[in-house]
C-alpha cells in the first residue's frame, strides 16, 4: 500500500464523516428486459383481429390499450390497429377467451359459537362441520400473432387461470362478483401478453457487496469510506473503487461492485469482465450470477431494438 493511497484514505475518511445520508447502499441501475417472443422485434405495425369466445372482445380490448401505450426510450413501440382497417400490418393477433363457472354444495369446518352468556355474549366456540356453496371459474385465454409477410404464426401462448370461492352458511363474507374476477383475469392475460411481445425499462436499487474481509486494514477502511459515499455521491465511490483496483487491490466486493458502477453508466461490456472476475474469486456467488444475467438480458434487448431500429430505417 503506497503512501499517496494511505493519504487519499485518510482525506476520504473526514470527507464521508460530513456527507449527507440520502439513501442505502445501493446503486441505482437502469436496463431493458428484452421481450419474451424474439420474433417480434422487428414488428412495427399489429392489428387486433378477432378473438371469439365469451370474453374475447374483452381481451382485444385490453390488448389494444396495453400495446399501444408501449413506449420504449421514449418512442411508440407499435403502431396498433383495432378493428377491420385497409392498413397493412406487419402481424396480426387473434385469439380466443372462455370464462366456465361452476357451482357446488360442500360442506366445511368453520369455528361457530356453541354457548352464550350474558347479554347474548358468546362464550363457547367449536370447529363444527356447516353447509356451503363452492364457486370455481375456471379461464383460459388463447393468443395467436401471425406474420403477414408469410403466414407464419410467429406466437402462440395459452393463459389459464382459475379462481375458487368457498361461502359457508354464517359466514360473513359473500361471493367476489364473478364478472370483477373475470375481468382480472382477462387482464393479467393482456399483461403477460404485453410482456411477450415487447421489452419494457426498469428502474431498481441493487445492493452492492460490503464485506471487507481479507483486505488489509488500509484497504478495508477506504473500502468502507466507498461504501458510505454511495449514500451522497455514487460517482465518487465507483472513482474510489476504481483507485482501489489500480493500486493493486483484488476482492470479490470490489470486482462485484466496480461491475456495478460500468452497469450504471452503461458500459456493460465492462460490468461483465467485472462480474467474470467476481464470479471466478467467488464461483455460485447469487448476487454475481443475477447480475450478470440482468446485463446479458440487457444486451440482449439492445441488440433486439437495434434490429428493429435499422428495419423501421429501411422502410
Amino acid at each position: 500500500m503506497n503512501r499517496l493511497f494511505t493519504a487519499t484514505v485518510v482525506g476520504t475518511l473526514m470527507l464521508c464523516s460530513l456527507s449527507h445520508v440520502a439513501q442505502a447502499e445501493v446503486l441505482t441501475i437502469e436496463g431493458l428486459t428484452p421481450a419474451g417472443a424474439p420474433e417480434f422485434a422487428e414488428i412495427q405495425t399489429v392489428a387486433i383481429d378477432d378473438f371469439g369466445g365469451s370474453d374475447g372482445r374483452a381481451l382485444a380490448f385490453e390488448l389494444e390499450d396495453r400495446l399501444s401505450a408501449v413506449t420504449v426510450f421514449g418512442q411508440p413501440y407499435f403502431d396498433v390497429i383495432g378493428g377491420r382497417s385497409a392498413v397493412e400490418s406487419d402481424a396480426s393477433l387473434s385469439g380466443h377467451v372462455t370464462a366456465g363457472i361452476e357451482e357446488y354444495e360442500t360442506v366445511a369446518k368453520r369455528r361457530r359459537c356453541v354457548k352464550r352468556g350474558e347479554k347474548d355474549k358468546c362464550i363457547t366456540y367449536k370447529n363444527l362441520e356447516v353447509d356451503c356453496l363452492s364457486r370455481r371459474i375456471d379461464f383460459r385465454a388463447q393468443v395467436r400473432a401471425t406474420r403477414y409477410s408469410d403466414g407464419r404464426s410467429i406466437y402462440t401462448e395459452s393463459f389459464p387461470a382459475k379462481d375458487e370461492q368457498t361461502v359457508c352458511f354464517g359466514d360473513d363474507e359473500e361471493f367476489r362478483s364473478s364478472e370483477t374476477v373475470i375481468r382480472s383475469m382477462v387482464s393479467d392475460a393482456a399483461t403477460a401478453v404485453r410482456d411477450d411481445l415487447a421489452p419494457k425499462e426498469y428502474r431498481s436499487d441493487v445492493r452492492i457487496l460490503e464485506s471487507r474481509k481479507g483486505m488489509s486494514k488500509a484497504e478495508g477502511q477506504y473500502f468502507k469510506a466507498a461504501i458510505k459515499m454511495t449514500k451522497s455521491d455514487a460517482a465518487e465511490a465507483c472513482r474510489m473503487w476504481d483507485e482501489a483496483a489500480e493500486n493493486g487491490l483484488i476482492h470479490l466486493s470490489l470486482a462485484f461492485n466496480r461491475g456495478l458502477c460500468a452497469e450504471q453508466r452503461g458500459d456493460l461490456d465492462s460490468a461483465l469482465a467485472h462480474y467474470d472476475e467476481a464470479i471466478s474469486l467467488s464461483p455460485g456467488k447469487l448476487e454475481v450470477t443475477q447480475s450478470i444475467n440482468r446485463v446479458s438480458a440487457h444486451q440482449r434487448a439492445l441488440d433486439e431494438w437495434d434490429l428493429r431500429q435499422s428495419g423501421s430505417a429501411e422502410n
